[in-house]
């Protein structure tokens, strides 16, 4: 089943709490989105998973770092959907992007952050074929979350492999990931533009991005076999590498 990428704007409620300007904006921009998933399916042979925009802004907050927030812009999110005509579960991996990262975010930037997450959607069919994802670790600091984050994807070398297109899109998603965080200015124009107006946001815990699936689940999944493919590939190369 298609995931309609705006279907969380069809509730009235959380519509009507986004002024229209913003919406149209968002509405406007999205060929933004479009463009990148097709940019990056091209350099990577491999099918963009499927997305969304969420409305409600996800804010990461922890007792143990007082007055300190991140936003999260984009995350990708494993859920579990039914299997037309059947009672059984899959597992969908899913791309949550920020209305307010598409309403604030330019062009590079979606691009950029669009192509970290498929990163983060390869990482997980990685996981959940090997049947490593039954409990990830738990991340207690934003700091420790971004850490986590940078330290479990692949390279992007190996992913964007198309050797014409390819080196660009690594090239923009290091100018606007310095230090695995998003620049500056968007997170500046968000918390003016978004949290100060009052518009809507969610506090979570670093540790709510821990995932648990029974093993019924992940074997009834069928993954996309040219990622299936290409995660074999990276492990025969970090295997041959070690063996030398």
């Amino acid at each position: 089943m298609e995931l309609d990428p705006l279907g969380r704007f069809n509730d009235l409620s959380i519509k009507n709490k986004i002024p229209k300007s913003i919406f149209n904006k968002i509405i406007k921009r999205m060929q933004y989105v479009e463009e990148g998933a097709k940019r990056i399916e091209l350099i990577s042979g491999i099918k963009y998973p499927q997305y969304y925009i969420e409305p409600i802004l996800p804010i990461e907050k922890t007792s143990l770092e007082v007055g300190k927030t991140g936003i999260l812009f984009a995350r990708t999110i494993p859920t579990t959907i039914t299997i037309p005509n059947t009672t059984r579960q899959s597992i969908a991996i899913i791309v949550q992007l920020s209305a307010a990262l598409i309403a604030f975010g330019n062009k590079g930037t979606i691009h950029g952050i669009l192509a970290h997450e498929f990163l983060h959607y390869i990482e997980h069919v990685r996981r959940f074929t090997t049947k490593n994802i039954i409990s990830d670790e738990i991340a207690n600091t934003i700091f420790e979350s971004q850490y986590a984050d940078a330290e479990r994807l692949y390279s992007p070398n190996l992913i964007f492999k198309d050797k014409s297109k390819g080196p660009a899109l690594i090239k923009l998603m290091r100018k606007k990931f310095p230090n695995h965080t998003v620049e500056a200015k968007l997170i500046n124009k968000t918390r003016e533009l978004w949290m100060n107006k009052g518009l809507p946001y969610t506090k979570i815990n670093p540790s709510a991005n821990i995932a648990g699936f029974n093993f019924v689940t992940m074997t009834n999944t069928i993954f996309d076999p040219m990622v299936k493919q290409r995660i074999n590939e990276i492990e025969n190369i970090v295997k041959n590498k070690n063996k030398k």
